[in-house]
């Protein structure tokens, strides 16, 4: 596994954001860079403001291909590849103790709280546009049928992938049109950018991130400070409901972010996305 870190600009607060882009993202989805004279670069912000940002590929994905000959790999078994490798890069980056937030965009999401509840790596949780309530209008009828059957799920999931996908990790696609807030950028030129810095599908993680219930047992054992995000033209349940999930813990933040898709980091908005995660951070 191969990661960027991205070092404090001033002195270090002890903070090290561990994050994670969404499907068909790689981790270039956090260094977006500046248009119009606004920064869209999440590493530039928070470094900047004192902290540490280690950003990486999803196992299989971008700069983190696997081998030919690898079985199919499941989630469960990615997010323990992603801690090994995240423990390694905390190793290089702090010189002392630090505190580490596990950062994840929509499928990334996922993946932070599957490596979360199985490694215990984080001091708090920080999720954009990303929750567990899944999303219904992604699935057929038969994936349908597996929404809250994890066992199932688990059993049944290169099945289910090459069913829908036809390959474990999905290339080919051109990334957001700009055609809708939801998935594109604030202007045509982010948008553009998000297709620069798309990356195959990890169907597999795509798949248990819209089955509502697949990982129940992973978000109901997270037990320390969420921090949630989400666009006011965002994808999922209502950002009301998503804290619903997590009875593990009681320290919950929920934000609203106006005039935002799914994309957050690519919306001026982010300026304010950085502040709160700043403020919620350090308190931790």
């Amino acid at each position: 596994m191969s990661a960027t870190i991205f070092t404090a600009e001033t002195s270090a607060t002890g903070l090290i954001f561990f994050c994670l882009p969404g499907g068909g993202a790689s981790h270039g989805f956090f260094d977006l860079g500046q248009y119009d004279g606004v920064d869209y670069s999440f590493a530039s912000r928070m470094t900047a403001l004192g902290h540490t940002v280690i950003t990486m590929d999803n196992p299989g994905t971008g700069a983190n291909p696997l081998s030919d000959d690898h079985p199919f790999l499941k989630p469960r078994q990615s997010s323990d590849y992603i801690a090994q490798a995240c423990s390694d890069f905390i190793a290089q980056a702090a010189s002392g103790s630090a505190k580490i937030i596990g950062l994840g965009h929509s499928m990334g999401g996922m993946m932070t709280i599957l490596t979360q509840a199985r490694h215990r790596l984080f001091s708090g949780v920080a999720l954009l546009g990303s929750s567990a309530g899944g999303l219904d209008w992604g699935l057929d009828d038969r994936e349908k049928s597996y929404i809250g059957k994890a066992d199932a799920v688990e059993r049944d999931m290169e099945e289910l992938v090459i069913r829908k996908f036809g390959t474990a990790f999905l290339g080919g696609s051109a990334g957001p049109s700009g055609k809708s807030i939801t998935f594109g950028g604030a202007t045509e030129a982010l948008t553009a950018r998000l297709r620069e810095i798309s990356t195959p599908l990890y169907g597999a993680g795509g798949m248990m991130s819209m089955i509502k219930g697949s990982f129940m047992a992973e978000v109901e054992a997270i037990d320390k400070p969420l921090f949630f995000a989400f666009g006011d033209h965002d994808i999922g349940v209502p950002p009301e409901q998503a804290p619903e999930p997590f009875t593990g813990t009681s320290d919950v933040e929920v934000h609203i972010l106006e005039n935002c898709g799914h994309n957050s980091l690519a919306f001026p908005v982010i300026e304010t996305l950085c502040a709160e995660l700043d403020r919620w951070s350090r308190a931790l």
